[in-house]
């Protein structure tokens, strides 16, 4: 029996609940499929947490991941089993970095579930300050198994820390099967209409502003077209661009809890994954939207970040430079073409199994087998 120690919140292998974030999407869907396997323990300690509105809450919340962290600690020592970190989520608090050093001390097998690094809080520019580049070096250095997203992340974050050869497991981002049981069939277009969609954060860098303005100069040409953005706003974002949002005509943009966004599909023509691949870390991204754009098999138009551009070679993706001139002709280009559309949407109906989250739990079995 492989025996694994969940460091995060173990609620979340429950229920989705209103959760937005990708991250903590990643690690219900992943963790929940591992957990299926016969040969897996999966322990985790479940805990409530208040929202962080005044005082009283943030001592409260303290008090119990204080709690939660010394019950983890005497689980860890009863069991010595393997311990699941995800970075950089669960190292921001200072009871699962001592956690993490405690484990060190413990020797006991870390696996570290890399899903960003301290690259993307630097180029947001947000000011957190939860993490550095010694503690993120520490982390990677000292876990046993590393999870990447792909193989741009591990050659950067190698290079950029001289780290040695290491485990590493390429673990992308994926889609739950109910994706495909909301839409078993390929798309098909609609007369007149042309609905396109971004899901994700509003923030720096993600080509929002771009997005819009391709849509506004088409809009006039194309009354018809829509676009819908779901997502809530971030850092980098200003002020005139949240003004251009909540007031167009066109623009409908909402937040929709994770467990609910295969359903904002239904009357979607195409969607959009326009991040800036000249920013280091979104040319090496893995984002949760773009397979979820794949399970709905819906036509697709994502910039050339390194990471993706092989996932749509087949044709099923339709690849766009980032600027706004070539998002205007690739977005009217699809607005003209039903039949392309359509036969888009096939290969990706035809390639979509391959993304699922048990094939990513698959492959994390496997090498957990050969680590233990």
């Amino acid at each position: 029996m492989i025996h694994i120690f969940m460091i995060d919140n173990g609620e979340i292998l429950g229920d989705l609940q209103d959760n937005i974030s990708a991250t903590l999407t990643r690690e219900h869907y992943l963790l929940s499929n591992l957990k299926a396997y016969d040969d897996v323990e999966l322990i985790s300690i479940p805990y409530k947490q208040l929202p962080r509105t005044n005082a009283g809450y943030v001592i409260y919340n303290n008090i119990i991941k204080s709690s939660v962290a010394l019950n983890s600690m005497f689980i860890l020592l009863k069991k010595k089993s393997l311990v699941f970190f995800t970075y950089p989520s669960s190292l921001t608090t200072i009871q699962n970095k001592i956690l993490f050093k405690f484990c060190k001390y413990l020797n006991l097998k870390i696996i570290l579930d890399v899903q960003d690094t301290i690259e993307q809080t630097k180029a947001i520019g947000d000011g957190r300050a939860k993490l550095n580049n010694k503690i993120e070096k520490y982390c990677l250095e000292h876990a046993k198994l590393l999870l990447m997203l792909n193989k741009e992340m591990w050659h950067y974050i190698k290079n950029q820390y001289n780290l040695p050869s290491k485990n590493i497991v390429i673990i992308p981002n994926g889609f739950e099967k109910s994706f495909i049981e909301e839409y078993p069939d390929p798309y098909k277009s609609v007369q007149n209409r042309f609905n396109i969609c971004y899901i994700g954060g509003i923030t720096k860098n993600r080509g929002i502003d771009i997005l819009i303005q391709a849509c506004t100069e088409l809009q006039e040409k194309y009354p018809y077209l829509k676009l819908y953005i779901i997502g809530f706003y971030g850092e980098g974002i200003s002020k005139e661009l949240k003004d251009t949002i909540e007031t167009s005509y066109f623009i409908v943009r909402k937040e929709v809890p994770r467990k609910e966004i295969r359903k904002v599909f239904q009357d979607i023509d195409a969607c959009i994954m326009p991040y800036n691949p000249n920013e280091g870390y979104l040319n090496r991204s893995s984002p949760t939207k773009l397979y979820e754009y794949i399970g709905c098999g819906k036509p697709i138009i994502c910039t050339k970040c390194e990471s993706l551009i092989d996932i749509g070679k087949d044709g099923s993706i339709l690849y766009v430079d980032y600027n706004v001139e070539d998002f205007k002709r690739k977005i009217e280009f699809l607005i003209k073409n039903p039949q392309i559309r359509e036969d888009m949407s096939k290969k990706l109906v035809n390639i979509r199994s391959e993304y699922l989250w048990d094939k990513r739990a698959a492959d994390l079995h496997e090498a957990i087998k050969v680590l233990k």
